[in-house]
């Protein structure tokens, strides 16, 4: 429960980071130079955060459903953040309907929010969606999915399998290019 005050405790100290860097470029920055840097900035907070937690490797059951619930929280709070990106257009103008996505705008924001639905995915839900290239569509390496695999589930013949599984596609994937 420390680490998960400690983790929730950096996440609204980035949020509150992020809140001031808003208050000054928003004004500051002509829009499209605000939506680019906004951007940048977003992308490194979002994939430092996927990155950090596919590096752990122990998580127990409960952790996971912690981290799910951080993930969610940070979604939340920075919302109108990720709104201010969307709604400025390639000219700088406010736009009514966004041509870009903010998958687009920021790739890691996808993988980070598919990593927060793979941390209550089962075993066998986790090694279909890598085998239907879902999770590589979504930035995932193949290390980072076996590594999470090792992370979240005990040793048991289903993970070993579910790992093997996901290496032949590895290899798959090689002999056919």
């Amino acid at each position: 429960m420390k680490q998960y005050e400690s983790a929730k405790l950096s996440i609204d100290q980035v949020i509150f980071i992020l809140e001031k860097v808003y208050i000054i470029w928003h004004r500051l920055l002509l829009p499209s130079a605000y939506k680019r840097s906004m951007s940048m900035v977003l992308e490194e907070v979002f994939s430092r955060i996927a990155n950090d937690i596919l590096l752990l490797d122990d998580i127990a059951a409960e952790e996971t459903l912690q981290l799910q619930r951080l993930i969610h929280l940070l979604f939340e709070n920075l919302s109108s953040f990720l709104d201010s990106v969307l709604a400025i257009n390639q000219t700088g103008k406010l736009q009514e309907s966004p041509a870009q996505t903010l998958d687009d705008l920021i790739p890691s924001l996808r993988k980070l929010r598919k990593l927060a639905d793979l941390l209550d995915m089962p075993l066998k839900s986790i090694t279909a969606a890598w085998e239907t290239d879902e999770l590589a569509n979504h930035g995932f390496k193949q290390s980072e999915v076996e590594d999470f695999i090792r992370a979240i589930f005990a040793d048991s013949p289903l993970r070993k399998e579910c790992l093997r599984r996901i290496e032949s596609r590895y290899y798959q994937a090689f002999s056919y290019s």
